[in-house]
Parts: C-alpha cells; structure tokens; sequence
C-alpha cells in the first residue's frame, strides 16, 4: 500500500435511522451501536504502527 496518503476511519452512526422510521421501512441495523471512542483509538493505532497516516 506504498501508495495510500492516509486512511480515514468512519464509524458507524446512527443519524439516518429516523429517516428510515419515518419512511415505514424496517431500519435492519437497529441494535448496532456505534464503535466507542477506545476502539477507534485502537483500530488507529494498529494502522498506524504499519506506518499509515490515520484520522477519524
């Protein structure tokens, strides 16, 4: 991956999902929940001591 400036991490949110009630439509990730701050830190520090530029 010599060629990959930086990696963006984008967790799952749920900002849609009211979108999806008000539309009658079964929202299929309900009960997902999104990644807490520590495992964002986590999955960015794996990237990193591969030498990536991560942000999220």
């Amino acid at each position: 991956m010599g060629n990959v400036e930086k990696i963006e991490l984008l967790p799952y949110h749920e900002l849609g999902k009211h979108k999806w009630v008000a539309m009658g439509e079964e929202y299929k990730l309900d009960g997902v929940h999104p990644p807490k701050k520590e495992t964002m830190e986590r999955v960015k520090g794996i990237l990193e001591q591969y030498g990536h530029k991560v942000m999220y």
